[in-house]
């Protein structure tokens, strides 16, 4: 599956949401989303993360915004290795999204339903509108 690269222009920070869709989380995909969020904290490239939930199967949504200093191209290659995680089929949505910033005041927090995809895999609802992420 080709994923074109985002366009970030105005947007500075990444909507993610993995959470278990029934049946737990795929922990290493959880595992390793996270290792992915805390090197780029680490490295500087991420400035601001607010986890706006917790799924009761396991996971989280969260916002990661970029630190004012980094190029358009820094948060490109964030978002294409977050979306380089491929969660076990049947057991986990995950979703990565550009989004404006992380404006705390401005955070939805969505249910943490899942819909199951011709392709087998699964979304969650993402925000602002809590609508389902498109199949990919």
């Amino acid at each position: 599956m080709a994923i074109s690269p985002p366009t970030f222009g105005k947007n500075r920070a990444i909507e993610i949401a993995i959470n278990g869709i029934g049946p737990p989380a795929d922990v290493a995909a959880v595992d390793t989303v996270r290792q992915v969020i805390g090197h780029a904290v680490g490295n500087g490239v991420i400035d601001r993360f607010i986890v706006t939930s917790y799924a009761i199967e396991g996971g989280f949504s969260a916002c990661a915004q970029a630190a004012p200093t980094i190029e358009s191209d820094e948060l490109t290659a964030l978002v294409q290795q977050l979306r380089s995680v491929h969660p076990r089929p049947g057991t986990t949505a995950y979703f990565v999204a550009p989004t404006a910033n992380c404006d705390a005041d401005d955070q939805v927090a969505c249910t943490q339903e899942a819909k199951a995809c011709p392709d087998g895999s699964y979304v969650g609802r993402q925000p602002p509108t809590c609508e389902f992420a498109p199949c990919p």
